[in-house]
């Protein structure tokens, strides 16, 4: 398995995993509506292109696949972080955590924070995090709950 950045040309990838996996993995703890705020069904191009080239997400690839991908701010927060539905528990998640934890250390930070979704807060305990506090986020005209996580570096 290989991590590295984001190429211009994996931006659609991306996305479709991202979507995928939502609307398969997340619809134990969210309704229908609730999954098409977290991964709408429209691929807005443009968007994501803009919102990649800024971020610079790491990719975990094995030669073509894209099994997972991750976006670490400047300031320690993950923003998107996901693992092909295909390819979860198979230690991807786990590799792309330690590269952000090693960038965010290289960077001067001391902690990680996340909007975890309901679905994710297993795996994020696994890797350190504790729970801070619920809230409710609202997009699209949709609220839904996400958890505050931090975990310190």
């Amino acid at each position: 398995m290989e991590i590295r950045r984001v190429r211009s040309s994996e931006t659609g990838s991306i996305w479709r995993l991202l979507h995928d996996t939502v609307h398969r993995i997340n619809q134990a703890d969210y309704s229908a509506d609730e999954l098409v705020v977290w991964a709408p069904d429209e691929y807005d191009e443009p968007h994501w292109v803009s919102r990649f080239i800024r971020t610079r997400p790491l990719v975990a690839t094995e030669g073509r696949e894209l099994l997972g991908f991750a976006e670490l701010s400047e300031d320690g927060r993950i923003d998107l972080f996901y693992v092909h539905h295909e390819h979860q528990g198979e230690g991807i998640g786990r590799a792309l955590m330690q590269r952000l934890r090693a960038e965010a250390a290289s960077s001067g930070l001391s902690k990680l924070y996340c909007e975890a979704s309901i679905t994710a807060r297993p795996f994020f305990e696994r890797m350190g995090f504790e729970f801070i506090e619920q809230r409710e986020l609202k997009r699209r005209g949709e609220q839904v709950e996400v958890l505050l996580m931090e975990s310190k570096i």
